[in-house]
């Protein structure tokens, strides 16, 4: 690729704002050297990382990077055979945390991921080894080793023994007028107390230091010689004893320094990854499927660095035609259309997402070159048309024929004439090859171009010339119209000068310019119409899924009903059977007369069986319906055996405006009944409950603060905390309980290992907190 086409393209700041999304220097350094690449497989592989980064930060989150760094100078020095210091040594117990935290966190993927899920090695035991042996500050703790845990407790004990004896001589009554002060201090490693110069005779004992002003002499007394030996003594012991440890520790990191080297490196591709992903996210962007014809389609794109509202574009080529000559007025989009297409180009290639709409595609070219310079330059020189021409020789020179050229006012800065003759050329030469062009220019030549050769294709911006405005739309298939005139009428150039102007162009200019316009309003009729057929298949989608919702509604509830039906005649079919078998029983143990008297009753109450259910069946459809409706009152719909709101009373058709659920629908008078206890009211708009409960979440904090808190107090806290957080639909909150002696953080977790609504709970990153916060996983309320 050409570096000055790089940094014309605005590549530099695009790889900067990746590069600011990364989570450590290493992989902030490779992403800033990030290149595109020409390799078709490579790039649709970089692209489907960054998609499947993206998926993992939607699913489950930002992914923990926390405890990375570059260690290679560390375990360079420790394969080397060096010693390293406990800073050092806890890097790289931090850089191993953060190998097992990325592990789970890619645990149960099973693809393109997966390969970096297998090759993390997070050497558990030697991180294990490195934090039992190293307290978070660097201090090496007691049971590093036996041999340290004994020395320690010699130097503690005879550090109290002297400090005892010391307490008792400054505060012996002997004492106060000999002493400045009656404390205990320490010089040059050695328990002294300050004495008043005036006494040194009298106090028996060795002098190490004086004060500034000389009046105060710190000295050792004699008794205490003895034991700051031994103390001393003691100190060297366990500095010898601390560097034998650290020397033990680093051999283990120069044992491993290859596995620790490639841990690194799968770390840092993963955070190289997942900058794209955050990247996608910012400029909520896209894959691009790319093909291997060479064909251009960006739909609905935007510049990554323009912010505010974009108007986005639509631009294609390498379909119908490779050569796509853009014309327009000058501050109307022409240079950002050829930035964007450049700069999409690139971005693909480099595996990045592009912020357009979904199915743009692009190829992979072997080379992507610009021209693009400021053609609002007061020095219209010879200088200017031979920086450009130096620009475009120096192409030519690199040119391969599957290449990606941006010319931006193509032959300007010359004889109009000249200029216009010299951009042809190049247009032809470039077409003649095969190679894919996009070139802005202001001359009129260039606008018949297209129509006279095959593989060219005219595009245009637009012009308000009501508000003098550029509307940034690009438009392809018509080439720019002049406006000129049109706008130096509108700014009050006298009406005479215009159309002195007018005249002077010659009649095939003023054929073309006519033609243009005749063709832009067609183009702007065919958007109109285009729009709102689009608004009319919408409608029609909206009321057919409508439709076919209420259709599904009917159909369940026939089945509902059939069924009731179904049941109710079986149950009427058992009742008879029971009766008929009755009967028959009494038959035969009845006289005739008793048998007639018996079958006599059972007509009867048939009878009056059959009465009832007649009367029944003639009632209901004779219903009228509900009378004296109002707006807001409940009612039931008979037929779909659902409740709404009436909207509108009945009108003289007897029809009812209905709101049921999310529906509005119209029904007859006599299909309704109103609900028991209805009231008129006022609707709310749907989906309240929802909003009332987004309204909670947004209210609820993701931490909780209980630092100074007792256990009860603290755990009282936590519980109701805990509860809203839940209902608010939090997903995961940060408990600070602080380190202290511990005993709250270990209550809290004991606490949360039986909560109903934890999934899971661990302490905070060392860049987080660490083992002063609980990070707590929820589960989601339904």
């Amino acid at each position: 690729m050409n570096e000055k086409s790089l940094r014309v393209l605005e590549w530099l700041k695009v790889r900067e704002l990746v590069a600011e999304r990364t989570s450590f220097s290493l992989s902030r350094e490779l992403m800033g050297q990030l290149q595109p690449s020409t390799d078709f497989n490579e790039v649709v592989s970089s692209l489907t990382l960054t998609s499947e980064g993206v998926r993992l930060l939607w699913k489950h989150g930002e992914p923990p990077f926390g405890g990375a760094s570059d260690i290679r100078a560390v375990v360079g020095r420790a394969r080397l055979g060096g010693v390293l210091d406990p800073l050092q040594l806890l890097a790289v117990a931090d850089l191993l945390y953060c190998v097992g935290q990325l592990k789970r966190y890619l645990a149960e993927e099973e693809g393109p991921l997966a390969e970096f899920h297998q090759r993390l090695q997070p050497l558990k035991g030697m991180r294990e080894e490195i934090e039992r042996c190293l307290d978070h500050d660097g201090t090496v703790r007691d049971w590093a080793s036996p041999e340290l845990g004994r020395i320690r407790s010699k130097m503690r004990t005879l550090a109290n023994r002297l400090k005892e004896r010391l307490e008792n001589l400054i505060h012996s009554p002997a004492m106060q007028k000999v002493l400045q002060e009656p404390i205990i201090t320490v010089r040059s490693g050695r328990y002294v107390v300050p004495v008043k110069s005036e006494f040194r005779s009298k106090f028996q004992g060795i002098v190490h230091d004086q004060s500034g002003s000389g009046a105060t002499l710190f000295m050792e007394p004699a008794f205490a010689v003895e034991l700051n030996n031994e103390l001393s003594i003691a100190a060297q012991e366990e500095q010898a004893e601390v560097e034998r440890i650290l020397r033990r520790l680093s051999s283990a990191v120069g044992e491993q320094a290859q596995v620790l080297l490639d841990n690194l490196q799968v770390v840092t591709e993963l955070d190289c990854i997942f900058a794209k992903a955050r990247f996608s996210r910012a400029v909520d962007g896209v894959a691009p499927v790319l093909n291997r014809e060479g064909r251009i389609h960006i739909k609905q794109g935007r510049h990554p660095l323009l912010t505010g509202e974009v108007v986005p574009i639509d631009i294609w080529l390498g379909g119908d035609f490779h050569v796509l000559v853009i014309t327009g007025p000058n501050t109307g989009g022409k240079t950002v259309t050829l930035k964007t297409v450049g700069l999409f180009c690139l971005m693909a290639q480099a595996g990045l997402h592009i912020p357009a709409a979904p199915g743009s595609t692009l190829p992979v070219f072997q080379g992507i070159y610009a021209d693009i310079g400021d053609e609002q330059s007061i020095e219209q020189s010879l200088s200017t048309f031979s920086s450009h021409m130096s620009t475009i020789v120096q192409i030519l020179k690199e040119l391969k024929d599957d290449s990606l050229v941006l010319l931006d006012e193509l032959g300007t800065g010359t004889d109009p004439t000249e200029g216009a003759a010299l951009a042809t050329a190049i247009l032809d030469y470039l077409r003649t090859r095969g190679v894919h062009t996009v070139a802005t220019t202001h001359y009129s030549e260039l606008k018949t171009y297209a129509y006279n050769h095959e593989g060219v294709e005219n595009a245009s911006v637009e012009f308000d010339l009501e508000t003098l405005r550029p509307t940034y739309r690009l438009s392809i298939g018509i080439p720019g119209k002049s406006n000129a005139f049109a706008i130096s009428k509108r700014l009050g150039l006298p009406v005479e000068i215009v159309e002195r102007g007018q005249a002077l162009l010659s009649s095939g200019h003023v054929q073309v310019e006519d033609l243009i316009a005749e063709m832009e309003r067609s183009r702007r009729q065919a958007e109109a119409d285009r729009q709102a057929a689009q608004q009319l298949r919408r409608e029609y989608e909206e009321l057919k899924a409508q439709y076919e919702k209420k259709l599904q509604v009917l159909a369940e509830n026939r089945e509902e009903l059939l069924e009731e039906a179904r049941a109710e005649a079986l149950a009427l079919v058992e009742q008879a059977q029971n009766d008929i078998n009755q009967i028959l029983g009494e038959a035969r143990r009845l006289s005739r007369q008793e048998l007639e008297e018996r079958v006599k009753e059972y007509r009867e109450h048939l009878t009056a069986r059959s009465t009832e259910l007649r009367s029944q069946r003639r009632e209901r459809p004779k219903a009228l319906g509900p009378q004296d409706l109002k707006r807001g009152e409940e009612v039931r719909i008979k037929s779909l055996r659902q409740t709404g709101f009436v909207l509108e009373p009945p009108g003289p058709d007897g029809d009812v405006q209905v709101q049921v659920g999310i529906m509005k629908i119209t029904v007859k008078l006599e299909d309704l009944e109103r609900s028991e206890g209805s009231q008129p009211q006022e609707r709310k708009a749907v989906g309240g409950t929802r909003r009332a409960h987004l309204a909670k979440s947004s209210h609820i904090s993701s931490e909780l603060d209980l630092r100074g808190k007792t256990v009860e107090e603290g755990l009282a806290l936590v519980d109701k905390y805990l509860d809203d957080a839940f209902l608010s639909s939090l997903g995961r909150v940060r408990l600070i309980h602080g380190k202290g002696t511990g005993t709250l953080g270990e209550a809290i977790q004991r606490y949360l290992a039986g909560h109903p609504h934890v999934r899971g709970y661990r302490y905070a990153e060392p860049n987080q907190g660490g083992h002063g916060v609980t990070i707590v996983e929820l589960h989601q309320s339904s």
